[in-house]
């Protein structure tokens, strides 16, 4: 079975009893379920643009948000790209709530494979490679001892009971890279697990953390922390503790940028609400104004859908949300959409802070 080495560092520790903090004020911020379920959508377009970025996509959330929405016409490698990656957090979400389910070597295939599937490049999507699979300089195990790896990897996945979850999901993440089991995909499917593995702990954040949007705006230290860790070559007794260091720093930055929007946005809406009211606003048109400061903008797709109304309730109601200054119409016919009117009110989502990774030791 597999047995990881690393220390645990006082850089380690200080990040871990950090994040125990955070958590508390994440789990205990107040959160309508329908606002929540508006979250973890954007949450897991996120999730997509990140970590598709991270290999050299280009499309940001905005795009990829519009992607989901539309899906015409033919696609391109990074769109299909991305729409698989969307897919296969849905399935990450999924598990998470299926305690019963394993995370065996099935689990981890079907990842892979839904990352992969129907992209032009893909070879053998959720199948381990038959060859070999150089990464830059960096030589993965023989293809024949892959799946012994992957047997005994996936063995210490679920008999594990006493690494600390955080560290088991960093120690995921670097040993799925280390062995490098599948043809494409291994990073983004290693990123994905290392989250799976996150939700089926006390450290499962609301599903509302995306790591992988701090790995892309760090991608330099991302990476350099993975090449430290595993050298040129695979070798079983690699040392973790510098991608652990890694891994727990940036758990630790953004889990309180999460408890920091999270609080700053519960703030934002009970204003809205309380502003809402006094200008005589139903239930369903303070979702409207919510769901647009939420996400920047509203259609009339959007809101038929978050207030479960006709088209022509949905025109109707929008059309008092921009006459009370609310939103303001973009454009004509269908492409028209309604931007949050930020003016003399703060936009219900704040801006996202410059984010600043602290140091590890030696640095």
């Amino acid at each position: 079975m597999f047995q990881p080495k690393y220390r645990k560092t006082q850089v380690i520790k200080t990040g871990l009893e950090a994040i125990d903090r955070t958590k508390w004020l994440i789990e205990n911020v107040l959160i309508m379920p329908k606002y929540q379920l508006w979250i973890k959508r954007q949450t897991t377009v996120r999730r997509a643009s990140a970590t598709t970025g991270i290999e050299g996509a280009s499309l940001d959330e905005a795009a990829v948000g519009e992607l989901i929405k539309s899906q015409r016409g033919k696609l391109s490698t990074e769109e299909i790209d991305n729409l698989n990656a969307v897919e296969a957090y849905d399935f990450v979400d999924y598990l998470s709530d299926q305690p019963d389910l394993p995370v065996d070597e099935g689990v981890i295939r079907q990842i892979n494979r839904l990352f992969k599937k129907g992209t032009p490049d893909a070879k053998d999507p959720g199948k381990y490679r038959n060859g070999e699979n150089r990464v830059g300089e960096f030589v993965p195990p023989n293809q024949g001892d892959v799946p012994a790896l992957m047997r005994d990897f996936a063995l210490w996945i679920q008999a594990d009971t006493e690494t600390h979850p955080i560290l088991k999901a960093g120690l995921a993440h670097i040993h799925l890279v280390a062995i490098h089991p599948f043809w494409d995909g291994n990073g983004r499917t290693a990123r994905a697990l290392a989250v799976l593995i996150l939700q089926t702990s006390e450290y499962g954040f609301r599903k509302l953390l995306s790591p992988e949007s701090l790995y892309y705006q760090f991608r330099d230290r991302y990476f350099t922390a993975i090449e430290t860790t595993l050298g040129k070559e695979f070798g079983g007794s690699y040392a973790a503790t510098p991608w652990l260091e890694f891994f727990v720093q940036s758990l630790n930055v953004h889990s309180r940028q999460l408890a920091d929007g999270l609080t700053d946005w519960r703030r934002v809406m009970d204003e809205v609400h309380e502003e809402a009211r006094e200008d005589g606003l139903i239930e369903r048109q303070t979702d409207g104004v919510i769901y647009a400061g939420r996400m920047g903008e509203i259609t009339r797709r959007d809101y038929m859908e978050i207030a479960s109304v006709s088209a022509v309730t949905a025109s109707r109601d929008l059309r008092k949300l921009v006459e009370k200054e609310y939103l303001i119409p973009i454009g004509r016919g269908r492409g028209r959409k309604y931007r949050y009117n930020s003016e003399d009110r703060e936009k219900a989502e704040p801006p996202p802070e410059q984010l600043k990774m602290p140091l590890a030791e030696g640095e």
